[in-house]
């Protein structure tokens, strides 16, 4: 089949200022991602995108030097169990081009990268495969006493930054489960590309970027066997030992020891798998034969 070129239609003025006054720079960002690729558009006429898409790029002042200034991310030098720790769905909309999820990536983490401590793409864009179901993100937001926002102090309680809650909460998509002050968000992209949003307890934060970034064959029967020849079992906290866990009927393990015996802190995914006593490979190479 013959893909006609779409038609060049110009935006109007009250269409650029409703952009300009109702969208992030980011949320414009992923529109044009989406309105720029091949795929179609249900309930979009032809005049619409093309309208759209002209608008857009007169507010971001930009048509060519998007797609330079969104560079590729380079890739850094039992299954029961990790689904478990978080209940994330396997299901995708559709497969997506790596270069387009590198750049649906690299614009999301460019919109809350100043309101984390760390952030990692994951999943398979990390792995380079060729096609991608969704994009995985595994970030640790910054948090802040609550008292820090009040005239009057308060409890001590940390709480996720307020900008990073408004812009996973409202700025991204449709958030389908989760909350930005959990440790697991999905959200739907304009694109209709899933994100996973992974938000573990920082001293959790290398084993769930190892997890993250999969196979999940790789991480079920290379990882997770790998702690377990250890002692140790996966828990919502981290690590613990399974002398001093016992079995859910969802699968995983909760620990009912008062003072649990924890496992290093790791600085780096190479130091955690380190202690597993497991050869670090880079990510693309992460594969069960």
């Amino acid at each position: 089949m013959i893909r006609m070129a779409r038609p060049v239609f110009t935006a109007d003025a009250s269409l650029v200022e409703h952009l300009r006054n109702f969208y992030s720079i980011g949320q414009l960002q992923l529109f044009y991602c989406t309105l720029t690729d091949a795929g179609e558009l249900p309930g979009w006429s032809d005049r619409k995108r093309a309208e759209w898409t002209d608008g857009i790029t007169q507010v971001l002042n930009i048509e060519t030097t998007l797609v330079t200034r969104i560079e590729p991310l380079p890739d850094p030098e039992p299954q029961q169990e990790l689904d478990a720790e978080y209940d994330v769905s396997p299901e995708a909309l559709a497969l997506f081009p790596l270069e387009k999820a590198q750049k649906v990536a690299k614009i999301i983490c460019d919109m809350i990268e100043e309101y984390c401590d760390r952030i990692h793409v994951a999943g398979s864009i990390r792995r380079q495969k060729a096609e991608v179901k969704d994009v995985e993100i595994v970030c640790q937001p910054k948090r802040f006493a609550e008292a820090d926002f009040s005239l009057f102090g308060g409890n001590a309680e940390m709480k996720v930054a307020p900008a990073f809650r408004r812009t996973v909460e409202h700025g991204l998509g449709e958030v389908i489960k989760g909350k930005a002050d959990g440790r697991y968000m999905q959200i739907l992209l304009p694109s209709r590309m899933k994100l996973d949003l992974f938000m573990p307890v920082p001293h959790d934060f290398y084993r769930q970027y190892a997890i993250r970034t999969g196979s999940r064959e790789y991480s079920a029967q290379v990882l997770a066997v790998g702690w377990k020849k250890l002692g140790w079992c996966g828990t919502p906290d981290g690590l613990r030992r399974i002398s001093q866990c016992e079995e859910t009927k969802a699968g995983g393990w909760k620990c009912h020891a008062e003072n649990p015996t924890l496992p290093p802190v790791w600085k780096s995914e190479e130091e955690f798998f380190e202690w597993l006593q497991i050869k670090w490979v880079a990510p693309k190479l992460r594969t069960v034969k």
